[in-house]
């Protein structure tokens, strides 16, 4: 019979550690979509477990169940480093430089990790004392063991707060701005927690300060510390992740407005489908549609003769519409009633520069000018033959 031992988390910080692994899980559909969306969802997921194990309740829950003394120490070490790692990758993946540089930074980072897993094991550790940095700190495994994990993660705050800073600056104000200010403050409340870790091994370790002793301050001050960057890394994350939910959303509310206009006109040209079963995320299954009612838009617009357009744009002048994307849709109107034929298509409306969110704009416009009565007159007036 297997016993678990009774584990008691504080409310507060289960509530962080459910949110966190909610967004890491809902990350890492992306594993297989893409190099970008493998690379930095296994970021955040090897990231997530070094807070979640640093969680002391839950250390020694753990490390009790396995058996195993301070394994989730070690774990929580490695899986820090295989996260910066990770994070340089995507950088590479990004960037397409500096080549070198991450060869080397992954080769260092490989090396520091089997160095620890090496003084890990050499360390003396015991169940009944948990945390060999408290109960051992003048072992040089020890002191090995830390110094090296301080130095790396040290490193890659120092080169994440780096990369963070110009971008901060060049950023606008809004969400977003505010999003990266947090999470530069809180890799540099990270690094005055690793400071501070620095300060204990060598002090500690070296016998500058006598075992035991002062640690209560020191404790609470790191404590401190470490809970500051984790609240800003938390909160600069969660107004990203809400800024991307808004723009989800945003998106989804544009892919259903769309559809009467894309199944209007899909019904007049069948053949602009690109396939009939597609899956993808949602900006693909968008970007298919506009894409598609953009060709439909371009066929239908062939099938209106120049001098039909002109008249369109006078009846319009008439009616006081001078939109150039009134035209547009009055010629779409035209063009649903008109059988095939080989025109110059003329859309002055569409411009290839747009980005996603202003062609789902424009087109959310053209649906609604293609029924404004005044449109529809428009080319009822130019249908009508004299």
């Amino acid at each position: 019979m297997i016993r678990f031992p009774s584990l008691e988390v504080p409310i507060l910080t289960f509530a962080v550690l459910a949110v966190a692994w909610g967004f890491i899980l809902f990350r890492m559909r992306l594993v297989n979509r893409s190099a970008q969306g493998r690379v930095i969802s296994l970021a955040f997921l090897c990231l997530a477990v070094a807070p979640t194990v640093a969680v002391r309740p839950l250390r020694y829950f753990f490390d009790r169940v396995v058996g195993v003394p301070d394994l989730t120490i070690l774990i929580g070490g490695v899986a820090t480093l295989a996260g910066i790692a990770l994070v340089v990758q995507f950088g590479l993946i990004v960037t397409g430089t500096n080549v070198r540089f991450v060869r080397v930074a992954q080769t260092v980072l490989a090396g520091a990790s089997l160095v620890m897993v090496t003084m890990f094991l050499i360390v003396p550790r015991r169940l009944d004392e948990p945390d060999f940095g408290y109960w051992q700190p003048t072992h040089p495994a020890t002191i090995i063991y830390h110094l090296v994990t301080l130095t790396c993660t040290s490193g890659g705050l120092v080169i994440a707060a780096k990369l963070l800073l110009p971008l901060w600056r060049r950023s606008t104000g809004g969400p977003l701005r505010v999003a990266l200010f947090l999470l530069w403050l809180g890799f540099l409340w990270l690094l005055v927690y690793a400071g501070c870790r620095y300060w204990y091994v060598i002090s500690y370790g070296f016998g500058f300060v006598p075992r035991f002793t002062r640690y209560e301050t020191y404790g609470q001050f790191t404590e401190i510390a470490a809970g500051l960057g984790v609240l800003c890394v938390v909160l600069g994350g969660l107004i990203q992740a809400g800024l991307n939910a808004m723009r989800w959303l945003r998106r989804l509310r544009g892919y259903r407005r769309l559809r009467p206009l894309w199944t209007e006109l899909v019904d007049a040209v069948p053949t602009v489908v690109l396939r009939r079963r597609f899956g993808g995320s949602l900006e693909l299954r968008l970007y298919r549609r506009t894409v598609e009612i953009r060709d439909a838009q371009l066929e239908l617009a062939g099938r209106v003769s120049p001098d039909t357009r002109a008249s369109a744009a006078m009846a319009l002048e008439e009616a006081g519409l001078s939109d150039p994307l009134a035209l547009d849709a009055c010629v779409l109107r035209i063009g649903l009633s008109s059988a095939p034929a080989l025109h110059p298509a003329e859309t002055s409306a569409w411009s290839a520069d747009s980005g996603l969110d202003d062609e789902v704009a424009n087109l959310l416009e053209l649906n609604r000018l293609l029924r404004d009565p005044a449109v529809v007159a428009a080319a009822q007036r130019c249908l009508t033959p004299l």
